[in-house]
Parts: C-alpha cells; sequence; structure tokens
C-alpha cells in the first residue's frame, strides 16, 4: 500500500498530520461492500444477493469480486462511476465526493501505482525499437526460407 500525507485540521484548528493508505482495487471493493451490506461481517458480505444498486439501477458490478477470489480489475470501478455519474466523463473528472470508496480509481487507474513504470516518451522509444526488431527478424526468416 502506498501513502500519503494529508493535513487534518480538527474542532480547535490544530492541524494534525495524517497517513492517507490507499487500499487494494481488492481491498477496496471489499470495503464498499461492507458499506453496502452495512456490516462489518464478512459473511453478510459473502452472502450478498448483488442486489440493483440504487444509483444505477442496474445489478451491482462488484458482486463477482466480493469475496476477493477474482482479481479486480480498475476499469471496473472507472465503469462504476460513469454509471453513477450518468455516463458523463466530465462529471466523473469533476467528482467531489471524497468519502466514496471507489474516488480514488475513478479514473480507471491504480493510485497506488501513480509514477510507476515507464514515461509515454520512454515507451514510444521502445515501441519503435521492438518494431524495428521484429520487422529485421521477419526479413531474415524470409531470407533463410527463400535461400
Amino acid at each position: 500500500m502506498s501513502r500519503s500525507l494529508i493535513a487534518v485540521v480538527s474542532m480547535n484548528d490544530r492541524i494534525h498530520i495524517k497517513q492517507r493508505t490507499h487500499k487494494s482495487p481488492s481491498r477496496t471493493i471489499r470495503a464498499h461492500c461492507h458499506y453496502c451490506v452495512q456490516s462489518r461481517s464478512d459473511s453478510e458480505v459473502e452472502n450478498c444477493t448483488g442486489h440493483i444498486v440504487f444509483a444505477t439501477g442496474k445489478p451491482c458490478p462488484f458482486y463477482e469480486y466480493r469475496t476477493g477470489n477474482k482479481r479486480t480489475s480498475v476499469k471496473v470501478m472507472r465503469q462504476f462511476c460513469l454509471d453513477c455519474m450518468g455516463g458523463s466523463k466530465e462529471a466523473v473528472k469533476e467528482c467531489s465526493t471524497s468519502d466514496c470508496f471507489i474516488h480514488p480509481f475513478r479514473f480507471g487507474k491504480n493510485p497506488a501505482r501513480a509514477g510507476k513504470g515507464q514515461s509515454a516518451a520512454q515507451m514510444a522509444s521502445l515501441r519503435s525499437k521492438r518494431q524495428a526488431v521484429s520487422k529485421g527478424i521477419s526479413g531474415e526468416i524470409e531470407r533463410t526460407k527463400s535461400g
């Protein structure tokens, strides 16, 4: 889990620094399920029937992921946010509901992985090199077949 610092102002106007912990996608969905069934009991989540989501009028998109036995895609969370906001990408982008468990995943990206991996320029360079190599290899194969 990655951590970031957040400042919280208390009732007596003192600033407290807390750590915000980003949960994994599967833990986030699990937390959402506990919230939805209004119980901390795992058996309540496991016995969930996948009822209709009030905001969307559709069956719960997290039903098959609720037990944590299936790998969770953050794209499912993105779709949930789109359904919640009536299909508007702009509304998802401007969503200010910070108490929603799914909120950090609304762009279809895992916030715990921010800054990891290659930059766009590095990836473009790698792709062009791979294409050049694959074209060179295929040219060699064609030459050996004909020769």
